[in-house]
């Protein structure tokens, strides 16, 4: 039986630092929701103090998250879905890439309700901090390091699988999206938890390399 992919119930659940080739904590195949933090405010919370928040940030030159983001998923599972977008990032290399400021995990604006900024922002990967970015074009896939698909239907699929290839962007698709065939990982919603399949020979054109760990927790290998 393979093991299961559940998430901690503490914030250390992310590995905050690890060396090149090192993972401090051993990683299960799925991830599973824990429970709410007692603390965390209620919805209804958050949208009372929105307006006031979203002023203070416009007079502090900050950006405040697009309304309809947090919308779209509800925060567990955001979260949930932004700690395994993580664990794959960082089990996963692109060696023949240019050296960067940052490691830029992105999502088209109909996907990026779907992840959550602070889990992903408090973290660090390869030494690099961490930004959640949404995109608007194909032609902004070249910012990223990692590209999430969950809703996003791409008009032009070649163009975005072209521009994958060429700048090494790891890319996660939700199963339940036609462009899955052309993703690395795919990733499947089962019983509140999460399984993957990882795609080899488009990893192998883009440049991906898999830790041989996340090869073993796979639930599927597909090599075609």
């Amino acid at each position: 039986m393979k093991p299961s992919f559940c998430r901690r119930t503490q914030r250390p659940g992310l590995v905050s630092s690890v060396s090149p080739g090192y993972l401090s904590h051993s990683l299960p195949a799925m991830l599973q929701p824990g429970r709410r933090d007692k603390n965390r405010l209620h919805p209804g919370a958050y949208a009372a103090i929105r307006p006031a928040l979203t002023f203070m940030l416009s007079c502090l030159g900050l950006t405040a998250p697009h309304p309809g983001w947090a919308a779209s998923a509800p925060p567990d599972m955001r979260e949930t879905t932004s700690e395994l977008i993580f664990n794959l990032a960082l089990l996963s290399q692109t060696p023949n890439r240019l050296p960067q400021e940052s490691y830029n995990i992105c999502a088209f604006e109909e996907d990026i309700g779907y992840l959550q900024s602070s889990t992903l922002e408090s973290q660090k990967l390869q030494n690099l901090p961490l930004f959640l970015l949404p995109l608007k074009t194909i032609a902004d896939v070249k910012r990223c390091n990692l590209l999430y698909i969950q809703d996003f239907i791409p008009q032009k699929p070649l163009e975005l699988q072209q521009s994958i290839q060429k700048d090494a962007v790891l890319t996660v698709v939700h199963g339940s999206n036609k462009f899955s065939d052309y993703g690395h990982v795919v990733i499947h919603a089962q019983d509140k938890r999460y399984q993957f399949d990882l795609r080899i020979q488009p990893a192998k054109q883009a440049g991906l390399v898999f830790d041989a760990r996340l090869l073993k927790l796979a639930t599927n290998i597909i090599n075609d």
